[in-house]
C-alpha cells in the first residue's frame, strides 16, 4: 500500500499524463501535486514508484508516465466526482426525445458515446434470449425463398432469409404464418420455437420447420447487434500507425469486440488486463444496461490507457442508465 505522499504524487502524474498525454517532469509533478517538498524528494519518490512498478522513464532524458498498474491504482482510488450539468442535459434530452427502433437507437448511442468522450464507443445490443416475440411476418422473396421477420418487445427486429425444399402458394404461406403467430407471439423464443411446438406446425412437407428451427438457433446464439463509433480517433491516440491499423482490425472482428466489452455492471479494464491481442496500449471503460427478462447488453469507450477515466466511468455508466430506462418504459 503506498503512503499518502507517493499516492498524491502518484495521482498528480496520472492526471498530467491524462492531461498532457506525454510524459511527465519533476517539476510539473511538483506544481500539480500541491505538496510541500523539494523537487530531489519528488524524484526519490519518484524512483520508488518506478521499483514499485507504477511508472516508467521511457528516455533517460524524459518524465516518467504511468504504467498499467499506476492507472489502476489511480482508476481504483480516485473520487468519481459529477458529470457536468450540460453534458448530463445532452443525454437525458437524447434518449428523452428518441422513439425509432431499438437498432437505430443502439447506433445512435455509440455516435453520442463517441461526440461526448471523443473516443471509440461500442453498443452491444441485447440477445434475444428471454424477450418476448410481439410479431412475426413471413414474406416472399421468390418462389421459393421466404424473408421471416421477428420483432421482439423490445423493439429489436430479425430478419433470416428461409430457403424452402419446395414452392407454396400464398395461400399455404398465409396458413402457414398464421400458426407461427398463434404459436410464438407473446412467449419467449425459446418457448415458442420448442420441439413441441415445432412438432405441432403442419409446412406440407416443405421443410419451414426444419428452417425455423436453424433461425431459432441462431437466433438465440448470434442475435447480438455490435455497433462501433468514431473509429477514426484512434488515429489520434498514437503516432505508429501500424498500431492503429491493428486495433481497427481489432474493432472488425465481433468476437474481439466483445471480449474487449464483456463484463459484469461497470468495468475499467487497462492494457494487459484485457487480455485481447493488439489491445494492450488501450483502455476499456464498459457498462450493462438492461430491461426485464435477462434482455441485457453492454455499452463501452475504447481509448488510450491515458484517457479521462473519471468523466468517461460517469458518462458511460449515465448511457447504461438511460438505456435501461429506455428498455423498461
Amino acid at each position: 500500500m503506498l503512503d499518502e505522499r507517493k499516492s498524491a504524487i502518484l495521482r498528480a502524474l496520472v492526471e498530467v499524463n491524462i492531461r498532457t498525454g506525454h510524459p511527465v517532469s519533476s517539476q510539473a509533478l511538483l506544481d500539480a501535486s500541491g505538496l510541500q517538498v523539494s523537487s530531489a524528494t519528488i524524484r526519490n519518490e519518484l524512483s520508488v514508484l518506478e521499483s514499485e512498478g507504477y511508472c516508467v522513464q521511457p528516455h533517460t532524458s524524459a518524465g516518467r508516465v504511468p504504467t498499467d498498474k499506476g492507472f489502476r491504482f489511480y482508476v481504483d482510488h480516485a473520487d468519481p466526482g459529477q458529470l457536468k450539468v450540460q453534458t448530463m442535459k445532452r443525454i437525458r434530452s437524447f434518449f428523452d426525445d428518441f422513439h425509432k427502433e431499438l437498432g437505430r437507437l443502439l447506433k445512435e448511442t455509440s455516435a453520442l458515446l463517441t461526440d461526448i468522450t471523443n473516443y471509440p464507443a461500442v453498443v452491444v445490443g441485447p440477445g434475444l434470449d428471454g424477450q418476448v416475440i410481439r410479431g412475426l411476418h413471413l414474406i416472399p422473396m421468390s418462389e421459393q425463398v421466404l424473408m421471416m421477420v421477428v420483432i421482439t418487445d423490445s423493439g429489436q427486429v430479425s430478419r433470416e432469409l428461409v430457403r424452402l425444399q419446395s414452392g407454396l402458394a400464398k395461400r399455404d404461406i398465409d396458413r402457414i404464418e398464421t400458426q407461427l403467430v398463434n404459436m410464438v407471439v407473446g412467449n419467449t423464443i425459446e418457448e415458442a420455437l420448442s420441439a413441441e411446438q415445432r412438432r405441432s406446425l403442419d409446412d406440407k412437407g416443405t421443410g419451414l420447420t426444419q428452417a425455423i428451427s436453424q433461425v431459432a438457433r441462431r437466433l438465440e446464439t448470434e442475435s447480438r447487434d455490435i455497433f462501433v463509433g468514431g473509429a477514426s480517433h484512434l488515429a489520434s491516440f498514437w503516432e505508429d500507425l501500424n498500431k492503429v491499423h491493428r486495433v481497427l482490425e481489432l474493432l472488425e472482428r465481433d468476437a474481439s469486440v466483445m471480449a474487449l466489452v464483456a463484463g459484469a455492471g461497470t468495468d475499467v479494464r487497462i492494457g494487459a488486463e484485457l487480455a485481447v491481442d493488439d489491445a494492450t496500449d488501450l483502455a476499456v471503460v464498459s457498462a450493462g444496461y438492461g430491461g426485464d427478462e435477462g434482455r441485457t447488453g453492454r455499452v463501452a469507450v475504447l481509448g488510450p490507457m491515458h484517457m479521462d477515466y473519471r468523466r468517461t466511468i460517469k458518462v458511460v455508466e449515465e448511457v447504461g442508465e438511460r438505456l435501461t430506462d429506455n428498455l423498461n418504459a
